[in-house]
């Protein structure tokens, strides 16, 4: 499977094999807080003849998507010329802060290409330099992944903005995947200059919008009592995910509590194991998954 040349602090390519079985069948398929597209990618793999929206808040990042979709190759080429052109990360990371915000998309697409893959877990702006990633990370295989991404990128539809446009357009069977920031990591920095993307995001506002949106959906989120309450009107399903992100101090990632809600039934689509807890409405009953639905004590 083709896989996102992104890396992105809190994305779900980890968690492909848990979420793609919860989702229905749908002909539009729309991710308004994109990231670094990973379920995306591995829909439009899966089902290559529906149609396909992305969309982000983080106009650097969607400057890398539309560039990797209108001219891959140029892009790959630009990024093997400064690979190798480059013996210090270091320096090279700091030219291209001195930048950040300027420029026009293609030169916007190879900053936060570069950045995101030789900063602290791929955090670009809100980051630091890891020189570890520059050597590791940075490397002419990574490049690589935009050619190889391209092709599933040709008709998609890729927007910049607010995420309740995408939420609100009318259409025909269509469903909406979300992974916002977490509330738990309001204090982090992880998204956008300075992390203003993460410190401002509005959780109230994303639960309310939700409230008003007729397609069905599939939110992701940190399971916290306070969106366990926010959300207590919709399915929610308690979940493992081992966390790419780790400390510099710990030799792994730990792992996280996390929460799969949606506004539709979604326990029998389940087939994995991996899903710890399953919580009907109001988290009156619950269930194991492993254990074919037999009640359990909390």
């Amino acid at each position: 499977m083709t896989k996102s040349p992104l890396r992105f602090p809190g994305g779900k390519s980890r968690a492909i094999g848990q979420i793609l079985p919860l989702i229905p069948d749908f002909d539009e398929y729309r991710e308004p807080m994109v990231g670094g597209g990973s379920v995306l990618l591995a829909l439009r793999q899966r089902s290559p003849q529906r149609r396909y929206w992305m969309n982000d808040l983080n106009y650097e990042l969607y400057c890398f998507w539309k560039v990797a979709q209108e001219c891959a190759d140029r892009l790959a080429d630009a990024l093997h010329r400064l690979h190798s052109e480059t013996q210090e990360g270091r320096t090279l990371f700091y030219r291209l802060l001195e930048r950040y915000g300027q420029g026009d998309e293609f030169e916007r697409a190879v900053r936060f290409f570069v950045l995101n893959r030789i900063t602290f877990s791929g955090t670009v702006d809100s980051g630091g330099y890891s020189e570890q990633a520059f050597r590791g990370r940075f490397t002419p295989s990574a490049i690589e992944r935009i050619r190889q991404v391209a092709p599933l990128l040709q008709g998609v539809r890729i927007t910049h903005g607010d995420y309740e446009p995408v939420l609100r357009e009318a259409g025909d069977e269509v469903f909406i995947f979300l992974d916002p920031p977490y509330y738990s990591a309001t204090h982090s920095r992880l998204y956008g200059k300075r992390g203003e993307l993460h410190l401002n995001f509005d959780h109230h506002r994303l639960a309310r919008v939700l409230r008003q949106v007729a397609h069905r959906w599939l939110l992701t989120y940190d399971d916290s009592p306070f969106i366990r309450e926010l959300y207590a009107d919709y399915t929610q399903v308690r979940w493992t995910l081992q966390y790419g992100m780790n400390n510099y101090k710990q030799p792994s990632a730990r792992a996280g509590r996390e929460l799969f809600i949606a506004n539709y039934p979604i326990l029998a689509r389940d087939t994995s194991p991996q899903l710890a807890l399953v919580f009907e409405r109001n988290w009156s009953r619950f269930y194991s998954v492993a254990g074919a639905g037999e009640a359990l004590e909390e």
